[in-house]
């Protein structure tokens, strides 16, 4: 009785060949490669969804830049208008540092919750 043969009397079926067990540890291997590269390209640090995020995030920094990009020529106009126009240092002189003119009378009044004259002032009370 020759090996093989003593292997189908013990189990009672034949045992594969070595080939067809070395062919199905190849295909296992090669599915299990092929698994861990679908789910690297889905999940990992250069994956889809990762592509998919920085394409939100790219997107999101656009906007930004472009937003700040029109406050940078807003403020430079303003910087070129401080520098060039009298009119305008005029009136930042008169509105946000209260400077006037020789001979003007400045009134000042303060920003508050002062009643309008004739009116009873308000206790906050409810009534």
């Amino acid at each position: 009785m020759t090996r093989h043969d003593a292997r189908t009397a013990e189990s009672g079926r034949p045992a594969p060949p070595p080939s067809d067990l070395r062919r199905i540890g190849l295909r296992i291997l090669f599915w299990f490669i092929a698994l861990s590269l679908l789910f690297n390209s889905l999940f990992g640090d250069m994956g889809l969804i990762q592509g998919f995020r920085q394409r939100g995030t790219r997107a999101r920094l656009g906007q930004e830049v472009a937003m700040l990009r029109q406050q940078n020529a807003t403020l430079a106009g303003d910087i070129e208008a401080l520098r060039r126009d009298p009119y305008r240092i005029e009136t930042v002189a008169r509105e946000d540092l209260g400077l006037s003119r020789p001979g003007e009378i400045l009134f000042l009044f303060q920003n508050g919750d002062a009643a309008p004259p004739g009116t009873a002032p308000s206790t906050g009370a409810v009534r």
